[in-house]
């Protein structure tokens, strides 16, 4: 058996064969794909250990990730901030920690050390404290402190969190070397399928020799005890033995599953079956595995984009191909200094260059999990083509509101709430601090065109629909300049109170005794607070009280930026 096509499943297994895909050709080998899948070579399981490692040994490397930091902190102290020192000698003594574990009697170990303690006793800048820096980080970037530290760091971050102390992650196997942890990994995963593959090759070629030679020389277990059970029979009557008591892959469609899908293979979702009956409490919760299957799990962390400490996964109907794209298009654009939404609009931009991207929901799994604690917060962002199209074709409405603010709303789309409830809450805080409220008109047009397009218009006029918005903003501040902005604050905050308690005839009474005060036109346009027939209460209301305590010309000056697209 020299190949397996292996198709696209659950969103965690998709995201195993992804991440199987990146792990190899970050090695530089070539992995086939079909429209819903990926073929597994045997010639690339027998050289998966080599390319998983060297795929975490160049992603996570700590001598890199050092470096930056370390020249940053010194940068600062060398010009001035003596703060920087302080922290810089704390990191540099866990590291100097780190290589005295693992390297004191070695010569780089020796330098290392050395040139930390002289760096860490300097108080004051002096040219030396370039040099003894230096030092640190050529020995710091040697191969074999490099590969060990960044070893040691992988498996503890990104790997224990999601599959415990399994295989070489487990706690006794730290002091052993990179290629010796590599022999335990392929020992571990690669093996058994190696083994499985020989079986089932002999059984479908009815070498009943071959079958028990590979039986009696395996060191799977599971397979060995198969050895008295296939004693006085056929092959036949041994496919049949396996058909009737073996279970099949619940992922794939390799015949034999010995593994079960549980913490060790996959916490975040797992089960715990050391603790249930399974026959009696998993409820048809319980799947079986082949040995194939447990590997592709175990590349899932691989296969997602790590940000800000939790892992994040792209998925929609598309072909394997396209998904792959996608999610390392995702983990292309991710660095320090880019944040959530403007990934998932940089995703939208990438999206737009298909015919169809306006027809496909996109699902984004957000999760994080704690194998010690047994915990797991996951949660999954739809981005459907309405909001899609609000993505791409109203961004520049998203950069006027601050970040922070911009990072909940878009959060709220994603999840589908009803952003009208982070818009009270900051439009409350604008009042109170008297700041401007223009990303409150800006957030109270994007939702507002967002429920246009959940209805699936087509004809909608973006234009129109946030000149609605303008006008009953501008009638608002029309009025707070005959009544004064301190009573305009006062009446701002009864009709928000009045608007989040959906008090129609309370804020419909207030703003007409307003406006007979002042002598001032009612637009009509307002008693769509009472009809709801084209823009609804929260609508209306968000956008007058935003008027009634705007800044000077800062409506005008909005409205004109839209009127100058």
């Amino acid at each position: 058996m020299e190949d397996l096509t292996i198709r696209m499943d659950e969103w965690f297994f998709t995201q195993g064969l992804i991440g199987y895909k990146k792990i190899l050709e970050n090695y530089g080998e070539k992995v086939r794909t079909t429209y819903d899948g990926i073929i597994v070579e045997r010639r690339h399981l027998e050289k998966f250990a080599d390319a998983f490692f060297h795929y975490y040994l160049t992603q996570y490397s700590v001598a890199d990730r050092e470096e930056r930091y370390w020249r940053s902190l010194h940068h600062k102290f060398k010009n001035g901030e003596s703060s920087a020192k302080s922290e810089l000698n704390q990191s540099v003594n866990k590291r100097k920690k780190d290589v005295e574990k693992y390297f004191k009697d070695t010569s780089d170990g020796q330098r290392f050390i050395v040139a930390a303690e002289a760096y860490r006793k300097e108080k004051t800048y002096t040219d030396a404290l370039d040099q003894y820096l230096d030092e640190m980080l050529e020995v710091f970037h040697t191969k074999a402190i490099n590969d060990k530290l960044t070893a040691n760091f992988f498996k503890a971050r990104h790997l224990s969190p999601h599959y415990g102390q399994v295989s070489f992650l487990n706690v006794s196997k730290y002091a052993l070397s990179v290629e010796e942890q590599k022999g335990v990994f392929h020992r571990d995963f690669i093996v058994p399928i190696l083994e499985e593959w020989a079986l089932w090759s002999a059984l479908n070629a009815n070498d009943e020799d071959k079958v028990f030679q590979v039986l009696k020389e395996t060191p799977h277990q599971s397979l060995k005890s198969l050895e008295k059970k296939f004693r006085k029979k056929s092959v036949e009557e041994m496919k049949d033995y396996l058909y009737q008591e073996i279970n099949q892959c619940s992922f794939t469609d390799f015949p034999l599953a010995f593994h079960s899908f549980e913490e060790g293979i996959f916490s975040p979702l797992a089960l715990s079956l050391k603790n249930i009956n399974v026959t009696w409490d998993a409820k048809g919760s319980y799947y079986p595995l082949s040995s194939l299957a447990r590997l592709i799990i175990f590349c899932s962390q691989a296969g997602a984009t790590q940000s800000q400490g939790k892992s994040v996964f792209i998925f929609y109907g598309g072909t394997f191909d396209e998904l792959y794209r996608s999610n390392r298009f995702y983990t292309d654009m991710k660095n320090p200094n880019k944040t959530f939404d403007e990934l998932v609009f940089s995703l939208v931009r990438e999206q737009k260059l298909k015919a169809d991207y306006l027809r496909k929901h996109y699902i984004i799994f957000e999760y994080s999990s704690n194998y010690d604690a047994k915990k797991t917060e996951l949660d999954y962002m739809i981005m459907s083509p309405s909001v899609i199209r609000l993505f791409s074709e109203h961004g520049t409405l998203f950069n006027q509101i601050h970040y922070v603010n911009r990072h909940n709303f878009i959060r709220g789309l994603l999840q589908n709430y009803d952003t009208k409830h982070l818009i009270f809450n900051v439009l409350r805080d604008k009042i109170k601090s008297a700041y401007s409220t223009l990303e409150v008109i800006r957030m109270t047009q994007l939702r507002h065109l967002n429920q246009r397009y959940e209805k699936g218009e087509t004809g909608v006029d973006a234009n129109l629909e946030k000149r609605y918005v303008w006008v009953l903003a501008k009638s608002a501040e029309e009025v707070k300049r005959k009544i004064g902005d301190k009573k305009a604050q006062g009446i701002a905050y009864r009709l928000l109170n009045a608007v989040r308690s959906n008090n129609k005839n309370t804020f419909m009474d207030t703003v007409m005794r307003v406006y007979i005060s002042c002598d001032a036109e009612m637009p009509g346009i307002l008693l769509e607070a009472l009809h709801e027939n084209h823009l609804d209460f929260a609508t209306v209301g968000n956008a007058w009280i935003s008027g009634l305590v705007s800044k000077p010309n800062e409506i005008n000056e909005g409205e004109k930026k839209d009127d100058e697209k």
